[in-house]
């Protein structure tokens, strides 16, 4: 069954909290992301992303940089225009 999807799609926006300062060089392989060096000393990220899988390259990315995670929150959907007709095989 061949389905075709609805012509918008949600960018889910988060906020990742990462423990202590990250460094702007450490901070240049997670580009999607914006970085803001909090009061408690930590630091948050914070970018839209367009799905989980999405997520989880920038969560293995983190990992691999050997930075803590202290949380992950997932903020209001924003909606945008996916290409017209994009279909989904089912």
């Amino acid at each position: 069954m061949i389905q075709v999807m609805n012509n918008e799609r949600s960018l889910i926006s988060y906020h990742i909290r990462l423990q202590g300062k990250v460094d702007r060089g450490l901070a240049s392989w997670l580009p999607e992301l914006s970085l803001t060096e909090e009061m408690d000393g930590n630091t948050l990220l914070d970018g839209e992303l367009p799905d989980q899988a999405a997520l989880l390259g920038v969560l293995f990315r983190i990992h691999n940089l050997n930075l803590q995670i202290l949380s992950v929150e997932i903020r209001n959907p924003k909606v945008s225009e996916a290409p017209h007709g994009t279909v989904q095989n089912g």
